[in-house]
């Protein structure tokens, strides 16, 4: 870099995202080992298949056209980069063959980071790390876009993100099965796992359908701890039922099984017949961790010190297993079975606080219930607390004193979430607020109220509490609430045209000509909300349409699906949503994550201009099919008539 450049250089580079986290010192350092190249419209910079890069590439003049190249000699186009954007860095990372063609679609001026430059600067800031990890994941998502096939040969040793996203269970499970019949004396399995050198044998029927699986633990727990022995049959002393998944179920589904079911090993089936085996350790040695090991973590814990900390290995893990890239509804399912384990080891602890204190245990039998975008198991790395609290119903005369049981230690599992990392609702709509700690009768009889003379503040309640599911449940009342509810809304088309109409208030911010409408003053000047431009338009009109068919289920994708086999909008337009929904939601993970990476305070803003070309085409796609749902939903419920 040549000393009059250098300014002209870093002023330039300094609007450069991620470059813009950069300190002072580090930026200059960095700018000037940079080199500035000139490449003609029409050259090959990288090619597809080619030696790794040797730059990362950041474009001053012109623009780059990112392909796929196909045998008939024609490329796919999968991006286009143009001023501030880069190229080079996925190849650099992983050091790998490159994934595209990289042409210059325009004279082209660019400034060059070598890459062990460039590797340094990734290694010592988490936000580069961070955000060039997502490259990665965008890019893999643009080959799927493309129609190639990321599994491919372009992506041979592209290492840990494409095994875990596009990775089948095939790939990873053992194929040679040790298995035993149900009557096999123990002794005799215990003797065939030793000479086969593994920790568990799969129990089948003589027709290859399994019944269970008997491991090292379960000797050592069930057999010779308890002094049984070893000549009963296995039958006895296996591990049941079984959970299985097919061989091209992907690896993620396998970890989000385990975490389920809290087990270490899954048998692999085809046909009802045992073809593999996959084991919390196959998984660990890709992903580095496991979160399965949480899971078990979490149940382990004896107080809500040790929750906290236990649930900074959550944060961990589910980082990790985000930036993978993965696809949407598997990752928030683990974040749901991870919030939901800790909030349930939460109010075991809390019992017992109550107890030890002298208050006693629960009164009455008590739900746990979530509302809201944990009610609808779509929270990410950290949303506001919505929750509630329905108990029994009392003889007035006890209502009091049981109610300022529950509120009590209502206020304490509140209390305990905050301190793992759950932020109070800022509307008080928690389970330590009287008005959401109530018995059942008293909830039913609001909800009744809410449909039969909706009021705007009712209305806003609404898409809230009716995304209701139980976390904790001792009595039905969650099924006796939803029966209730669909009970009320039967044949009260008004009340649905309400929330149609209160569906419909947060428009896509599409302007004239299909640009962005974002805002014009204030701390988020020149960027636009995710979630309430994007994902609450789509969430909100969802819930009204399965309201209307009376379903009880609250997952926005769920939703979506069953609308779509009523016939109330079409397949093709319900798949075009699913993949908008899945696409923000990962673009708002990936803020989130950046974020935190800056030690910021996660927020739901995007600035489009940070966006590659690619996410800007996807998202003013995304926000287009929201634009086509609520045009649907105006039609069928005539919102706009009615005056509020």
């Amino acid at each position: 870099m040549t000393e009059a450049a250098f300014p002209r250089v870093l002023e330039f580079v300094r609007k450069v995202v991620p470059f813009d986290t950069l300190p002072a010192e580090e930026l200059e350092a960095a700018v000037e080992q940079m080199e500035i190249a000139y490449f003609p419209r029409g050259q090959v910079v990288i090619e597809a298949g080619g030696e790794p890069a040797q730059f990362l590439y950041v474009i001053q003049t012109g623009s780059a056209k990112i392909s796929l190249p196909q045998k008939d000699g024609e490329d796919i186009l999968v991006d286009q980069r143009g001023e501030g954007e880069y190229f080079g860095a996925v190849s650099l990372l992983q050091g790998s063959r490159a994934l595209f063609r990289v042409t210059a679609r325009e004279d082209l001026i660019c400034y060059l980071l070598s890459g062990d430059a460039f590797r340094d600067l990734v290694a010592r800031h988490p936000s580069l790390e961070r955000h060039f990890g997502f490259g990665l994941a965008r890019n893999l998502q643009a080959m799927r876009t493309a129609g190639q096939d990321p599994a491919g040969g372009l992506l041979d040793g592209a290492g840990l993100d494409a095994s875990l996203v596009q990775g089948r269970v095939a790939e990873v499970m053992t194929k040679d099965v040790l298995t035993c019949l149900p009557a096999t004396p123990v002794k005799a399995a215990a003797h065939l796992m030793m000479v086969r050198r593994v920790g568990s044998v799969v129990v089948v029927e003589e027709s290859g359908h399994p019944l269970g699986i008997l491991t090292d633990s379960d000797l050592r727990s069930r057999v010779l701890a308890q002094g049984r022995s070893a000549g009963r049959p296995v039958l006895e002393f296996m591990s049941q039922p079984v959970h299985a998944l097919g061989p091209e179920s992907h690896i993620f589904e396998a970890l989000l099984a385990m975490s389920t079911h809290g087990v270490n090993h899954l048998v692999v089936t085809e046909q009802d017949r045992v073809v593999g085996l996959i084991s919390d350790h196959d998984l660990r040695g890709l992903t580095g961790s496991s979160p399965v090991t949480v899971v078990r973590d979490i149940e382990k814990v004896a107080n809500l010190d040790d929750l906290v900390l236990v649930h900074k290995k959550v944060d961990r893990v589910l980082e990790m297993l985000l930036r993978q890239g993965g696809n949407a509804p598997t990752m928030l399912a683990l974040v749901t079975e991870f919030n939901d384990r800790l909030t349930i080891k939460l109010l075991e602890l809390v019992e017992g606080q109550m107890e030890h204190s002298g208050l006693g245990r629960p009164p009455v039998p008590y739900v746990w219930m979530a509302l809201g975008s944990e009610g609808r198991r779509e929270q990410t790395l950290r949303t506001d607390q919505d929750n509630a609290l329905i108990f029994a119903n009392l003889p007035p005369e006890r209502l009091e004193a049981v109610q300022r049981w529950f509120l009590g230690f209502a206020g304490r599992v509140v209390a305990g979430l905050e301190a793992c990392g759950f932020p109070r609702c800022l509307g008080e709509v928690m389970a330590n607020n009287p008005r959401w700690c109530q018995p059942e009768r008293q909830w039913q009889e609001t909800f009744l109220r809410w449909i039969q003379d909706p009021e705007p503040l009712s209305l806003r309640l609404a898409t809230i509490f009716f995304d209701f599911r139980a976390i904790y449940a001792e009595a039905d009342f969650i099924e006796n609430l939803q029966q209730k509810l669909k009970e009320g809304l039967e044949g009260n088309r008004l009340f649905l045209r309400y929330m149609a109409k209160n569906a419909l208030y947060n428009r896509p911010p599409l302007g004239f000509l299909r640009q962005f409408v974002v805002e014009k003053s204030g701390e988020h000047k020149n960027k636009l909300n995710l979630k309430l431009s994007g994902l609450t338009p789509m969430v909100d009109a969802v819930r009204v349409m399965a309201l209307d068919l009376g379903l009880v289920i609250t997952n926005t994708l769920e939703r979506l699906e069953a609308v779509a086999q009523a016939g109330l909008i079409k397949p093709s337009l319900a798949a075009d949503l699913k993949e908008a929904f899945s696409f923000m939601t990962i673009l708002r993970i990936g803020r989130h994550l950046e974020a935190r990476a800056r030690g910021e305070v996660p927020d739901n803003f995007v600035d489009p201009a940070a966006l590659s070309g690619l996410q800007r085409k996807m998202l003013k796609e995304s926000f287009g099919v929201i634009s086509q749902l609520q045009d649907l939903m105006e039609y069928r419920y005539q919102a706009r008539m009615v005056q509020g």
